[in-house]
């Protein structure tokens, strides 16, 4: 069965040598072994027999571009067609057809029916960490919120989203989901994620994204209690958690100078979320139900990182 990108160019295809590159598409192809990423997207097709489908590392690529830059499936579709720079990156030859939406939208519940939503990103940071871009010395956690992909419920037929919930935050009611990211402070990489309804708290998802080696964790007041506190020394973590003041139990000077020193290094997070929803529309979901969502929040974790990834081996 055929899976690899087509990289035999005919005679139109010699046009694309002189096309302007996408210097970041360059780089990002240049830098990746997408051969680990192919082989694990293989295996979600077994047939050797019958007409070959879409290369599966075409259609990878293809959702790389979406979640990159924003877009919907027939944008993507539009814009791969379009641009012979993008048309490149994902290994398509100038006589070769696009796939069309559906085939992008068969794909992601491919990816979702062989459990694949929770392992791509493991294995990009698989090649961070060979490369030395993941130290493991301080890991940043906090959450965001994202709006569903369906206004809330009401007294309309309107169903809603049965996988959200609702959150109060600075006085506003939210309807959606929470993303909870464990990043490597070093180089802002992300090492973990997961997605829960909007009304789970913040703590209750530490201990899923905090697997492997960490030395030191840092997150903002949200995560500080007594429980969370012995967690992390049981396991030989420095705490590096904003203390929270309780009642008739104000922080002292040395407290509050700890926290001080811990909101900047903290605060390193904040960039990968205002990434995400300035530049990938990522404020809102764009589908309905958990899983769809958690492979959308693994392709947002996947562009953060190898868009990070090229910014820090540019020469």
């Amino acid at each position: 069965m055929h899976t690899t990108t087509n990289r035999q160019l005919g005679l139109l295809d010699g046009l694309m040598a002189s096309v302007p590159a996408n210097d970041f598409l360059e780089r990002l192809d240049q830098t990746v072994d997408w051969q680990p990423l192919e082989v694990t997207l293989q295996a979600m097709y077994p047939a050797t027999t019958g007409r070959p489908p879409c290369a599966p590392l075409v259609l990878f690529k293809m959702s790389l571009l979406q979640h990159c830059y924003g877009l919907s499936d027939p944008q993507c579709e539009e814009l791969v067609g379009d641009r012979l720079s993008w048309r490149r990156f994902v290994g398509l030859s100038l006589s070769a057809a696009v796939p069309d939406e559906t085939t992008l939208v068969r794909f992601r519940a491919r990816l979702i029916e062989h459990g694949l939503q929770q392992q791509l990103l493991q294995q990009i940071n698989a090649q961070l960490e060979q490369r030395g871009l993941i130290l493991k010395t301080c890991t940043l956690v906090d959450a965001t919120l994202v709006q569903a992909a369906r206004r809330a419920p009401g007294q309309d037929p309107n169903p809603g989203d049965g996988d959200a919930g609702y959150t109060r935050r600075k006085g506003q009611i939210h309807y959606g989901y929470k993303a909870h990211v464990a990043v490597d402070e070093s180089h802002t990489l992300i090492r973990q994620a997961s997605l829960t309804a909007a009304n789970v708290v913040d703590d209750a998802q530490v201990e899923t994204v905090l697997v492997g080696a960490h030395q030191k964790v840092v997150a903002d007041k949200a995560y500080w209690n007594a429980k969370r506190s012995a967690w992390l020394v049981q396991r030989g973590w420095r705490n590096g958690i904003l203390q929270r003041a309780s009642r008739n139990h104000p922080l002292n000077v040395s407290e509050q100078q700890r926290n001080r020193q811990l909101i900047p290094i903290r605060a390193g997070i904040e960039k990968i979320f205002g990434w995400w929803k300035r530049c990938t529309g990522y404020r809102r979901t764009r589908y309905v139900g958990h899983d769809p969502n958690r492979l959308e929040l693994e392709f947002k974790c996947i562009a953060g990182n190898l868009k990070r990834w090229v910014s820090l081996t540019k020469a």
